[in-house]
């Protein structure tokens, strides 16, 4: 009896000293790594904790990537509280600029640039969180007045209005639009203007 005692204590104090130094590299991985702990999480299936270690990584470094990243999470989760937080400080960050441009380099010519994604998936996350006045004046101010691109954020916002068939921001975006100035658009920008016009006639 006296050695199965001394078997089992040091079994037991094996498996105490793996749990608790299993325990150290997990609290070490999420205080010290969150870039690595966002992608484990993902992996796992667990995309608000994802989302979380990401947002984290970003607050750290200040890297986009690292919000475009959870940015994406949460639009693959459908969490559209988080498509619209993480979208605006997204878009809000003084590198976006330089960011998207890189993004856009890599996709091909005719495709929706990657800025227009980002805007449109804002803007819709807004009109489903209930803000449908912010995400009409988001999706022009993010377009801009003097152009009008294909898949831009004003679409994505009209036709979300269509499929709810919501005629006070259709009329709102209808609105909006016949304040633009057209003259400036290059041609296929005054056909994509024309064509999503015709769509707020319901």
């Amino acid at each position: 009896m006296g050695v199965d005692r001394v078997i089992l204590r040091s079994f037991l104090s094996t498996l105490a000293a793996i749990v608790l130094l299993f325990a150290f590299m997990l609290v070490a991985l999420i205080g010290l790594y969150p870039s690595t702990m966002m992608e484990i999480t993902y992996d796992l299936g667990m995309d608000a904790s994802s989302i979380r270690y990401a947002e984290r990584a970003y607050d750290w470094s200040g890297d986009e990537y690292f919000m475009a990243y959870a940015m994406e999470v949460a639009i693959g989760s459908e969490n559209m509280r988080k498509i619209e937080s993480c979208g605006e400080r997204l878009i809000e960050d003084d590198d976006f600029a330089a960011y998207y441009a890189k993004r856009n380099e890599k996709l091909p010519e005719d495709s929706m640039t990657y800025d227009q994604y980002i805007y449109g998936q804002v803007c819709v996350a807004k009109y489903k969180n209930g803000k449908k006045e912010d995400a009409v004046n988001k999706a022009f101010e993010w377009t801009g007045t003097n152009s009008f691109p294909k898949n831009n954020a004003v679409i994505a916002v009209l036709y979300s209005a269509l499929s709810g068939r919501d005629a006070d921001t259709i009329n709102l975006i209808k609105g909006k639009m016949e304040q633009m100035q057209t003259e400036s658009l290059s041609q296929n920008e005054k056909a994509e203007f024309d064509r999503v016009f015709a769509l707020t006639n319901v």
